[in-house]
């Protein structure tokens, strides 16, 4: 984006790059998927289809099944971690599943998964210091869901929470375990329109590079809408052109 955006600390940089990185894990096979995409059998589900359309549809419909596979194998290691009652590794592999489960726009079953995961996390006899770091992975999970659902006002809401248990547990590190268990303060925090567009700025480039397209496109106009009530022309500028190249790609 703009330098003077750049310049602009946001926590969606943390939320959006964790994401990324979270597709790029469960996509791990992704060379397989290009070679289901390219498999001549696969074509005849979509034969009707204009050329460009039909290798989109491809690939879809393989990237779908590299998640189902995915979802196969996540559920075996859930068992695993069930069994050898290590809860940790039962958390995270929760919201691994429940991502899967966003990828393919399947959100009340993301969502089950969600409410199971965050329940056991607080019923657990974690360290203060390890919930810290878990707690915002499942926020950045629900985040997601929000995003791709438009909520765009809880989006943010939890961009800001994240913040808060960022801060706290950079604040401890000079100040031992003791200082992670204390509760966040409860203070308003005054929305700041710069930072939010930014936010979703962030959150519809990773939309883009996660194939949602049409979500990506809808929360940069959201971004865009946000920006132009404080007269952001630089920024209103970049987010157009993002606007613009998500357009070509419907």
């Amino acid at each position: 984006m703009s330098k003077y955006y750049i310049t602009i600390f946001s926590i969606a940089a943390i939320i959006t790059g964790s994401l990324f990185l979270t597709s790029q894990v469960l996509l791990s096979s992704s060379n397989k998927v290009e070679k289901e995409a390219k498999n001549p059998l696969n074509l005849n589900t979509t034969a009707n289809l204009e050329p460009k359309n039909t290798q989109r549809t491809t690939n879809s419909l393989a990237q779908k099944n590299q998640w189902r596979q995915q979802l196969a194998t996540l559920e075996q290691d859930l068992k695993k971690y069930q069994n050898n009652g290590d809860i940790e590794q039962e958390i995270r592999i929760l919201n691994t599943i429940v991502i899967t489960y966003t990828e393919l726009s399947e959100y009340s079953k993301a969502l089950e998964y969600l409410q199971l995961a965050q329940t056991k996390l607080n019923q657990s006899n974690l360290s203060a210091e390890k919930k810290s770091f878990i707690e915002p992975e499942l926020l950045i999970a629900l985040g997601t869901i929000y995003a791709d659902q438009g909520n765009y006002p809880q989006v943010l809401e939890i961009t800001r929470k994240i913040a808060e248990i960022q801060n706290i547990r950079i604040g401890s590190l000079g100040s031992g375990i003791a200082d992670v268990e204390r509760k966040p303060e409860k203070k308003l925090a005054r929305p700041d329109v710069r930072k939010d567009s930014y936010s979703l700025y962030l959150i519809a480039t990773t939309q883009q590079k996660r194939g949602k397209i049409r979500e990506a496109l809808r929360t940069a106009e959201e971004a865009l809408k946000m920006l132009r009530t404080v007269e952001e022309k630089e920024g209103e500028k970049e987010i157009t052109k993002l606007i613009n190249s998500l357009r070509q790609q419907l």
